[in-house]
């Protein structure tokens, strides 16, 4: 990492020349992204030959994405469809995830079933009524991939349910939606072949906290847009923690994974300075690099058995020693809890 952060610390100077002579203001949370953005783009070269996975047939399996109709996720639809799945694009414009499966089948993939499902992750009343509809269409789920993500809206916005956007569409709605399809992420496993939980989570967390005060007690103020997306996405990753060990305790044949698919093109950059100026883009990952450590997490024998990771570029790399705490963990997964108006995570089993 030493010659990675040598690096970054170069292009942070060659970007601050840069970034200095526009007319968006500088601070020190943009400073810090930008930094740890190009130190994790660094990695991402270092490791192109790792990031790679062979597709294995999956004929049966069923597997749902959460934001599957656009960016990273609709390339995760891709590839679980060339590995012979049926594949549930979970999206908020149905539209947009019919013209995604027009456009994969226009593209010669062939393979796998496709079907389309309304989710909008800003509202947690649509959560339980997609949760609702797949137990009644599905007895059983294999794997389930929380990729839905909003980033840096240019404005603090509350949602129907009275928390922060960036809270309920990366982290809260999934923790939900979790809860709720247990049961078929449950029935869908076995010993040796178990069924899989992947949360998409970022760089970001490296450079977080978690702001209990203000997530408690819903303060705007205290609301930064670049500190909540941090944290939404810290908040996957101590989530992929807690349950895992709370999975392994009940014996359930279930693995959760958290995964950084790397500093990537999408449109989820379009309202920030970087989005503004897509040159600077030119060597990033392209959506389907992005994809790739997200499959190896859903489909990789390699880590049969091995839940509660951090990945990127198909590998492990350290955790946020913040997500490592009991007490955090603890005290994350009560709010949640209490958030999302569930007495149990468990109740549904």
């Amino acid at each position: 990492m030493l010659l990675e952060a040598a690096l970054a610390c170069a292009s942070i100077i060659v970007g601050a020349i840069v970034y200095s002579t526009m007319v968006y203001s500088t601070c020190w949370s943009h400073i810090k992204y930008y930094y740890i953005g190009t130190v994790y783009h660094f990695h991402d070269i270092f490791n192109i030959r790792r990031n790679k996975i062979d597709l294995p047939s999956k004929p049966g399996k069923v597997a749902i994405v959460t934001g599957g109709s656009r960016g990273i996720g609709a390339e995760v639809v891709k590839k679980l469809l060339q590995c012979d799945m049926e594949v549930i694009i979970a999206c908020r414009t149905t539209s947009a995830g019919e013209k995604l499966i027009l456009k994969i089948r226009e593209s010669g993939v062939a393979s796998g079933l496709a079907k389309v499902y309304k989710l909008d992750n800003s509202s947690l009343e649509s959560v339980r009524k997609f949760a609702e509809q797949i137990k009644t269409d599905y007895d059983r789920i294999h794997i389930l991939i929380n990729n839905a993500a909003i980033m840096f809206p240019l404005a603090y916005n509350k949602t129907e349910d009275g928390y922060e956007e960036q809270w309920v569409v990366n982290y809260l709605s999934h923790f939900l939606l979790t809860s709720l399809l247990l049961p078929l992420l449950k029935s869908g496993g076995r010993p040796g072949e178990c069924s899989r939980i992947v949360n998409v989570t970022s760089c970001a967390q490296d450079i977080s906290t978690i702001n209990f005060e203000d997530l408690e007690n819903g303060s705007k103020e205290t609301s930064y847009t670049y500190a909540s997306y941090g944290q939404s996405k810290l908040a996957q990753t101590i989530f992929t923690i807690t349950l895992q060990r709370l999975l392994q305790e009940k014996s359930l044949n279930v693995l959760v994974y958290a995964v950084h698919p790397g500093i990537v093109i999408t449109d989820i950059f379009k309202d920030t300075l970087i989005g503004n100026n897509k040159w600077l883009m030119a060597a990033w990952k392209t959506p389907d690099r992005g994809a790739t450590p997200i499959i190896y997490a859903a489909v990789s024998e390699d880590i049969e058995r091995k839940g509660g990771l951090y990945i990127s570029n198909c590998k492990e790399i350290a955790t946020p020693s913040l997500a490592l705490k009991e007490e955090v963990q603890e005290r994350l997964f009560d709010l949640s809890l209490k958030q999302v108006h569930l007495k149990d995570f468990f109740q549904y089993l």
